[in-house]
């Protein structure tokens, strides 16, 4: 996978991992679009181009900001009336397909949102062109969907919707940069282009869909989709050193991922070595103990009450803080969370920003189509908890628990970064590393990427639940860590396992710079300026 290049503008930048829905969003930029104008373009042309992470039938979440004020969307679905055919929802299959979708209701919300607060002219044809042209003609397979069709060889050889995608004309699996069509999708695209988004949820769209769930036997009906709702929240929020986090309410994991960082704001991290021992050692130890309340309590708040002022209170952060032994790992035996996603972000000219995360939950979703739509359906479902009596049990109408959490920092001086990453348990472990690499230790968004990461627990592969470091930490950092007790396995320098992530970075005096993750091809493009190549 090519190294990603910085974008460097005064106007308008856009990050996304695959070529083709960056320049859909310039595309949208350039005609005169906003940051939501730019980022629903995109959206719609990754739904299309790197199908095996995100698509129409997934969930998403949004930060928009104008630099000052930070409003957030939860475009999340909800478990259908009844469980699916047989009783139970299962990690793959129709079974797992046993939520609904929310990301259009997302993109349905952020639309009106532009046209009344930021002004935008931009209807759905011009917005889902781009998309509606790669699902025609055709998209170019990405590196990302080879590397994981070949992760999940057994779960493409058993679904002949996946093969659909992963499979050639010759029943080999797709090759990077060939060419993919989906002339259901397309038909599908068209027809919300014409009709608006909504109606995936209450006009044909929705019929042909719930057409679908019939014959798969998920338990969902057109009355589940009708129902599902996207909204407009206060996003949460922490002092971290000059300035302000902001990340996802519940039912998303952020909450954590600011706790565990709320914990750090009380150690003086610019005094330890950047990525020595002491650095590693307590990332790993703040999340690992967030990752633990994180299994024990979130869920669908309209389902529990949670004080959520107390939870990121300072007097909650001592507490934390003060659970860490700076000799010591604790040990671990906690349950992964397995998930998979998109982010993607985009500022525009007159400096606001869309921050997203879009996902399937796991790559490639249940596995099915929905019907004849060329939809690729989520297996949130999955996410719900087994036990009756877990907060995020199943129930009619909840919203399981969510790995996706994109953040934001505006520092008092005016700085602004936006970043987030895909990788389920890896979202706030990479989130952590890059949120001190650029504020604590003011790295430039490229060394801010490529500073070697860690993952606590097994995540979306493996079987162990070990500490993996990338090749790239000092082999007499990993020794002083095991001496504390941490497990450590290592992964490959530049391992998409560790997530695809990115940053937009607005500096006090306008100028943007966007890049995507050097462990995948993702691009990022700025107006009237050229895309520089960034090596280390």
């Amino acid at each position: 996978m090519s190294v990603s290049g910085k974008a460097v503008s005064s106007g308008g930048v856009i990050c996304t991992p695959h070529r083709q829905a960056s320049e859909a969003g310039l595309a949208a930029l350039d005609a005169g679009g906003t940051a939501i104008d730019a980022a629903l373009a995109a959206s719609a042309a990754l739904c299309v181009a790197f199908p095996h992470m995100t698509g129409l039938g997934g969930d998403a979440m949004w930060l928009l900001s104008d630099g000052h004020k930070v409003d957030a969307i939860l475009g999340l679905g909800q478990a259908g009336g009844r469980l699916p055919d047989g009783g139970a929802i299962t990690e793959r299959g129709p079974a797992s397909a046993a939520t609904t979708a929310g990301a259009l209701r997302s993109w349905s919300l952020a639309h009106q949102l532009n046209q009344g607060r930021w002004g935008s002219r931009m209807g759905w044809p011009d917005l889902l062109a781009p998309a509606i042209r790669l699902a025609e003609q055709g998209a170019d397979v990405s590196g990302s969907q080879v590397f994981w069709q070949h992760q999940r060889t057994e779960l493409i050889a058993g679904a002949p919707d996946l093969q659909r995608l992963c499979y050639n004309a010759n029943g080999q699996f797709r090759q990077e940069g060939e060419t993919l069509t989906q002339p259901e999708l397309a038909a599908t695209l068209r027809q919300l282009a014409d009709a608006g988004v909504d109606d995936f949820y209450d006009g044909d769209v929705a019929w042909a869909l719930a057409k679908g769930f019939d014959a798969l036997g998920n338990g969902l009906t057109v009355d589940d989709l009708r129902q599902t709702r996207a909204h407009l929240v206060e996003p949460l929020k922490i002092r971290y050193r000059q300035g302000y986090l902001f990340n996802m309410p519940p039912p998303s994991q952020g909450l954590y991922t600011l706790r565990a960082l709320h914990a750090l704001d009380r150690v003086d991290l610019r005094a330890m070595p950047n990525g020595g021992a002491d650095y590693y050692h307590y990332l790993v130890e703040a999340i690992k103990r967030q990752l633990v309340n994180r299994n024990l309590e979130l869920c669908d708040p309209q389902f529990a009450v949670a004080d959520l002022a107390a939870q990121l209170s300072p007097a909650h952060a001592d507490e934390d803080v003060a659970h860490i032994d700076p000799s010591r790992a604790t040990s671990w035996r906690e349950p992964s969370h397995p998930a998979d996603t998109v982010w993607f972000a985009v500022a525009d000219r007159q400096g606001r920003t869309a921050c997203v995360i879009q996902s399937l939950f796991h790559d490639f979703g249940s596995g099915c189509f929905a019907g004849d739509t060329g939809v690729l359906w989520l297996n949130r479902g999955a996410g719900f908890n087994a036990d009756p009596v877990h907060p995020n049990a199943w129930a009619p109408g909840k919203r399981v628990a969510h790995t996706l959490n994109p953040s934001c920092y505006l520092a008092d001086n005016g700085e602004q970064f936006y970043f987030g990453t895909q990788g389920g348990d890896g979202q706030p472990q990479t989130q952590m590393v890059l949120a001190t690499q650029l504020i604590d230790y003011a790295q430039p968004i490229e060394r801010a990427l490529h500073a070697p990461r860690f993952l606590q627990g097994r995540s979306f592969f493996g079987s162990t639940e070990n500490l993996k470091l990338e090749e790239s930490v000092d082999t007499t950092v990993a020794r002083e860590l095991e001496a504390r007790g941490h497990d450590v396995e290592w992964l490959p320098k530049l391992s998409p396992f560790y997530g695809q992530a990115g940053v937009i970075h607005i500096r006090p005096d306008g100028r943007r710079e966007a890049m995507h993750d050097p462990r995948g091809e993702g691009v990022s493009l700025g107006q009237t300026t050229e895309k520089t190549e960034t090596t280390l």
